[in-house]
């Protein structure tokens, strides 16, 4: 059985300049951010000095800008049996919380979501406000896993005035 966290890093390049004359679209948010974090987990799984239950894959695509290619490619010929694959937990635009909310979509794709969810926000000092939506379509690598039948659950921090810009830099 396997839990796939996945992210994307690819961004949309270079694109329009700015007012500064600013033509590279960095992505730090979108979605360098999604990719620092599966990274970080993969460290931390690592580490640990218990295995976890079920194996766990850390899946980094490209070409979600381009209509979530690296994804729907995984999904459709994955590297381990697809039906082991339990879930999916996708990181897009985590990198700026901004008044504490964060936005989950998929919890309606597995019946246990709303209660693990519960649960991690009640051992929080300052739990976020949560918006839950059901569904597990969406505009991110997420939704290739959903259309093959997997729950999924993505996480995302919501937009800003420098999505695809390219003032969507790490400062």
């Amino acid at each position: 059985e396997y839990v796939v966290y996945s992210a994307h890093f690819d961004h949309v390049g270079v694109g329009a300049p700015d007012s500064n004359g600013d033509s590279i679209y960095n992505g730090a948010d979108d979605d360098a951010s999604g990719t620092a974090v599966i990274l970080a987990a993969a460290r931390a799984f690592g580490r640990l000095e218990v295995a976890p239950a079920r194996s766990v894959l850390f899946l980094a695509v490209s070409g979600e800008e381009k209509g979530l290619k690296g994804s729907e490619y995984f999904a459709q010929h994955p590297t381990v049996p697809l039906e082991g694959i339990l879930m999916n937990i996708n990181l897009d635009m985590v990198g700026r919380m901004i008044e504490n909310r964060l936005t989950l979509l998929g919890l309606g794709t597995a019946r246990e979501w709303d209660g693990i969810v519960d649960l991690a926000s009640a051992g929080m000092s300052r739990p976020p406000e949560i918006a839950r939506v059901a569904t597990g379509y969406g505009a991110s690598d997420h939704q290739s896993f959903f259309v093959q039948g997997i729950p999924v659950l993505h996480f995302f921090t919501n937009s800003h005035a420098d999505y695809h810009r390219p003032s969507d830099d790490w400062s």
